[in-house]
């Protein structure tokens, strides 16, 4: 392909992204929005596919990320005596809170206060991705 076939190919799919995106945080349904826009659903289904389809193969392979360790409980039987206080260690101080999730290779931290809106968009947008 030509410079100008590979702009236009990457600037259309950049606007379909936006698309898929504005959809998700609108809360409408796909038959819905895309009617709003003047759009066809099956149009709106393909580029969702390409774009599912590139972000999959940006992801490592499963096999690559590290198991999450879990540790047994054991089944001992408990004294009535009372149980020695328990210590956790704390967490770092850190300047801002929030969350933070790691999956597949994606890192995203949402800051305490974040508008709604921009979480549910992130949120939903992890979900069609993984």
């Amino acid at each position: 392909m030509d410079n100008v076939t590979t702009t236009k190919m990457f600037f259309r799919k950049e606007q379909w992204k936006q698309f898929i995106l504005d959809r998700q945080a609108s809360g409408l349904t796909i038959d819905k929005w895309c009617e709003q826009h003047g759009l066809k659903r099956s149009t709106y289904f393909v580029w969702l596919r390409r774009i599912r389809q590139e972000a999959c193969q940006t992801l490592p392979d499963s096999q690559a990320v590290a198991p999450v360790p879990f540790v047994q409980i054991g089944t001992e039987k408990v004294s009535n005596a009372a149980p020695e206080p328990v210590t956790l260690p704390q967490p770092a101080a850190t300047s801002a809170t929030g969350i933070r999730i790691q999956l597949r290779g994606a890192d995203i931290t949402i800051a305490d206060g974040t508008d709604p809106k921009t979480i549910q968009a992130t949120l939903l947008a992890l979900k069609e991705l993984c």
